[in-house]
């Protein structure tokens, strides 16, 4: 077992989209494993957590105006471009709908999973997505009666506050009850199980989140594609407009604020408007697991050629 999550490890970037095939593909086993998909999603971000260094997150955290600027365009300018720039497109309300959800939510849970892949500390990763998930009720309210005051959508704030606390505290109580279990050398001494283990978690995440897409894809593969389009285009742009935006902040910070822009937290969405969005809405985030789970193996190469740059200079 160790061996096979070593090669897994190894071979991350290429394993996450596989699992996202493997899902449409499989669609008895993308329905066998969604009842896996929150256990998932908490395992992941715990096995991030015991890989970090807790030093460099505290010290991190110290430091606000990197994370704090990042959530605010996470949260307040992303929506806002989101909507003028549907708006602009021409894009029928109930699409407009879908697009500004995206840029409006925090980015994933396993952000911190996707740095590391590309070789990064993952700690700027760790904080923009628990800053901006605790952040999300104050924004998410007020933006959609701006933007969405006629789409129907209710935000349940009971709904988030449960799953938060379940998705985002309990894996830092974890995380910190087996680092003082195990011990940070042991961990330590086991990062490639714990790497190849994320990468699993994100795999059966992968195939779980895609259960229902393939039935719709063959009754209407038209709308499916063209909902891949879109979330293919939006997820392109995000990571564009973040790298954008924080490139000057440096490599490392700079690449995980791209990838906090551009991988959103469409299930979380899902539960904070608690089915209100439409099935059109349900169905795009499953969809949209596709570009994101791309992101790694597409942002490897521009990565290398920034390290290059900046040796060379």
């Amino acid at each position: 077992m160790r061996r096979f999550l070593g090669i897994l490890g190894r071979w991350a970037r290429w394993a996450l989209p596989a699992g996202v095939f493997v899902g449409v593909a499989l669609p008895d086993l993308a329905a066998l494993l969604r009842p896996l998909l929150t256990a998932a999603v908490i395992g992941t971000l715990t096995s991030a957590l015991l890989r970090l260094d807790w030093g460099h997150l505290a010290a991190a955290v110290r430091r606000p105006a990197l994370p704090a600027a990042i959530a605010a365009w996470q949260l307040l300018a992303s929506p806002l471009l989101a909507w003028g720039a549907s708006l602009l497109v021409g894009l029928p309300p109930d699409l407009r709908l879908l697009l500004v959800l995206q840029a409006a939510a925090p980015p994933i849970g396993s952000a911190a999973v996707f740095a590391m892949i590309l070789g990064l500390d993952g700690v700027l990763a760790v904080i923009g997505t628990v800053a901006t998930t605790l952040l999300l009720p104050l924004t998410l309210t007020p933006l959609v009666a701006l933007l969405l005051p006629g789409a129907g959508i209710e935000v349940d704030l009971a709904a988030f506050f449960a799953r938060v606390t379940l998705l985002v505290l309990l894996p830092f109580a974890l995380a910190w009850g087996l680092r003082r279990l195990i011990g940070t050398r042991r961990l330590a001494r086991n990062d490639d199980v714990l790497g190849g283990l994320n990468v699993l978690l994100l795999v059966i995440f992968a195939i779980a989140v895609m259960d229902g897409v393939t039935a719709r894809l063959l009754r209407d593969p038209g709308f499916i594609g063209l909902l891949l389009a879109m979330a293919c285009v939006a997820t392109a742009v995000l990571h564009l407009a973040g790298y954008l935006l924080f490139r000057r902040a440096g490599i490392a910070a700079g690449y995980q604020a791209t990838i906090l822009s551009g991988n959103r937290n469409m299930g979380l969405m899902l539960v904070v408007t608690a089915g209100t969005a439409g099935e059109a809405f349900s169905l795009y985030v499953g969809i949209a697991q596709i570009p994101m789970y791309f992101a790694p193996l597409l942002l490897m190469p521009f990565l290398r050629r920034s390290l290059r740059g900046a040796t060379r200079s």
